[in-house]
């Protein structure tokens, strides 16, 4: 906290875009009198005259560049927000660090585990933390079932297994100019349904696999399978088979290429149990005695205010639990293996199905027979070619 100050001064760098969700959640808290919204960077005012009107109306300071509000306001920050581009996170959060504020940056940490190691640096040089916006890691009935396998309710953990299916219009990978990315600028993106829309889950899958009551496990990646349908340089297709240094069998499957959506499940076999971690649904475990104990799982809205509330708790509490720059350095390290493991392989056009006119915004890629396969691997632990499902070894674009 900043001496001399009643609350929290936050800024926030973009609010446009994912920047919307981070603005929202500032405003509501400001709104209860929990912070002051001192500055923001808004790199397109012509568009966000009335948010700019706003914010200006309630003493925050506009900026074009996130180094001049930094600049400005060095010193006097106590926490700021970075929704904004992976590509930007190492670097945006590094300085925000040494002008002295916190940040809560989005996920993932970084593009790399070089990135990763930087801002760790930074923040052992400035005293500042840095807490990521793995939003499930917020949700109290994440810790709680965290809690439970610790304890040993479910017995040894033996396997963890995640998947998710989301279908993604073209537009999606139009929207900015890294969707789809492996780089931009030189700096590592490596845009994926693995390190964007389902990281989350995956870094979850690292946390209940995690020896200790508030660590995520290393992971070293055993098979991998890449594809595309659509147009990018990057994989919106992924199945990836790891194991950690205790055993632990892990299985993520993912992709934005099926017309049906399949809401994403973690599901955690134990010697003596299972338990199950089901998106904006419940978490649940069945005991050692066959009991089932279950914990109600809110929306997406309510985690992410979970999420705010737990990073202005940190404020003021040292030890309370965030999803710390450590613990987020596990996704990181599991991607970064990802991509060196195997080329990312095309799926036949003949075999991609279009919900429209594939040159239209609006068209979802469909590949046929993968929801089916996706769907068996996921009960087997096994890769979509074990499952019977056969891609001829063709890369194509990088």
């Amino acid at each position: 906290m900043t001496s001399g100050s009643k609350r929290p001064r936050l800024a926030l760098i973009g609010i446009s875009g994912y920047g919307r969700i981070h603005l929202q959640l500032a405003r509501e808290c400001r709104d209860r009198g929990e912070l002051d919204l001192v500055a923001a960077v808004v790199i397109n005012p012509e568009d966000e005259t009335d948010n700019i009107a706003e914010l200006r109306a309630h003493g925050c300071d506009i900026h074009l560049g996130y180094e001049e509000m930094l600049e400005r306001h060095k010193g006097t920050i106590d926490l700021c927000l970075i929704p904004t581009g992976i590509h930007w996170h190492a670097r945006m959060t590094i300085a925000a660090l040494r002008a002295g504020a916190n940040v809560l940056v989005e996920k993932p940490l970084a593009g790399s585990l070089a990135e990763v190691a930087a801002v760790r640096q930074a923040e052992r040089e400035t005293g500042r933390f840095v807490a990521v916006g793995f939003q499930g890691y917020y949700e109290p009935a994440t810790a709680w079932l965290k809690s439970e396998l610790v304890k040993g309710t479910i017995g040894d953990i033996q396997s963890v297994s995640f998947m998710g299916i989301w279908p993604r219009e073209r537009s999606y990978y139009t929207r900015n100019n890294w969707a789809g990315r492996l780089q931009v600028g030189g700096v590592p993106v490596y845009d994926s349904p693995l390190n964007n829309a389902f990281a989350h889950f995956a870094m979850l899958s690292l946390l209940f696999a995690g020896p200790g009551p508030d660590s995520a496990a290393e992971a070293t990646v055993d098979g991998v399978e890449l594809f595309r349908a659509h147009e990018i340089e990057s994989f919106d297709t992924g199945v990836v088979t790891l194991h950690t240094p205790a055993g632990i069998r892990l299985w993520f499957g993912a992709s934005h290429a099926c017309l049906e959506a399949l809401e994403p499940e973690i599901i955690i076999h134990g010697s003596r149990g299972t338990a199950w971690w089901r998106y904006e649904n419940e978490a649940l475990l069945r005991d050692t005695r066959g009991q089932l104990h279950r914990r109600a799982m809110p929306d997406t809205t309510a985690t992410r205010r979970s999420m705010m509330s737990a990073v202005l708790h940190r404020l003021h509490e040292p030890d309370f639990p965030v999803c710390t720059s450590e613990l987020a350095s596990r996704h990181t390290a599991v991607i970064e293996a990802i991509h060196r493991k195997t080329p990312i392989h095309n799926f036949p056009a003949e075999s991609v199905q279009w919900s429209a006119d594939n040159g239209s915004p609006t068209a979802v890629a469909g590949v046929r027979g993968l929801d089916a396969a996706l769907r068996r691997a996921f009960a087997t632990q096994k890769s979509l070619a074990d499952s019977g499902f056969l891609v001829a070894p063709h890369a194509g674009r990088v």
